[in-house]
């Protein structure tokens, strides 16, 4: 019941939240360029779940915008442009296939309302009375803007009215291997989980035998998906790759050191295991 109801609370927050972003949006459309009115309107949305956060004492509620945000403007934008031809479509399946798995995920891990997210504890233990500043700067906002950047090559199709091309194909199933990664790993996870003694054991199946964060690997190879199905059409828009790269600066520079300051300190032999293992590539040492 719990769980329901934590559910129920992030489902109207985030409501809430697209009808706050849609408002913003019609009112700010004619003052100003399409791309900055939606950068806007995702932060003026991106605040409002901070402060749903802040009332329910959890940054968690956040978890779902990484994953929520992108089809969301997505699909609006091709109701706002009357676009839905096959190529648009397309690219918003695969789009699609990568949000619902990391959505799902974050539901099976959700207990209730008052769950946080390891990495937020830590983070409200260092920053003390800063923390709600940190938790809106850092946790939110970052975040939110690394994935809108990454975003854009896919907003960009919409907008310049590409269809289908060939190319495409080669974006599409980069995308579609990163995820493909991800669910490869999510599921080794779920195996270890049931035959492990303690969780003080390292997983040693599947392609966490060779990788420490092959899930982090399939999230990074995603968005350079994303890029190419534009880019490849539009070599001029090379510089849209940039959002990918932030993406995984992201991951090497804060994700994966604090994934791993987190194992280190509970794993029994996470130090061996890190020198016979791979960061990111799953491919024997």
């Amino acid at each position: 019941m719990k769980k329901l109801l934590g559910l129920l609370v992030l489902f109207v927050s985030y409501i809430a939240a697209v009808i706050l972003g849609i408002i913003c949006f019609n009112l700010f459309k004619d003052k100003m360029d399409l791309f900055l009115n939606l950068l806007c309107c995702n932060v003026i949305a991106t605040a409002f779940i901070w402060l749903i956060g802040v009332i329910f004492k959890t940054a968690s509620i956040y978890d779902p915008y990484w994953s929520l945000q992108t089809p969301i403007i997505y699909i609006g934008l091709l109701i706002y442009f009357n676009c839905f031809n096959f190529g648009n479509i397309l690219y918003l399946l695969f789009i699609l296939f990568w949000a619902i798995r990391l959505t799902v995920n974050f539901v099976i891990g959700f207990n209730d309302i008052t769950y946080i997210d390891w990495r937020y504890k830590k983070i409200k233990e260092k920053c003390k009375m800063f923390y709600q500043i940190v938790s809106l700067l850092g946790i939110h906002l970052i975040p939110t803007l690394i994935v809108h950047f990454a975003s854009i090559p896919a907003y960009f199709y919409i907008v310049n009215g590409c269809d289908f091309n060939a190319l495409n194909l080669i974006g599409l199933g980069i995308m579609f291997l990163g995820v493909l990664l991800e669910l490869l790993s999510d599921k080794s996870m779920y195996e270890f989980k049931k035959i492990r003694n303690s969780n003080k054991e390292i997983i040693n199946i599947g392609l966490w035998r060779y990788s420490r964060h092959p899930n982090y690997l399939g999230e990074i190879i995603f968005w350079y998906g994303v890029a190419l199905v534009y880019i490849l059409l539009n070599a001029s828009y090379y510089y849209l790759i940039l959002g990918a790269l932030l993406n995984t600066l992201l991951f090497m520079l804060i994700s994966i050191p604090l994934a791993e300051g987190n194992l280190k300190a509970y794993k029994d032999g996470y130090i061996e295991y890190k020198k016979r293992t791979r960061m990111l590539l799953p491919f024997k040492k």
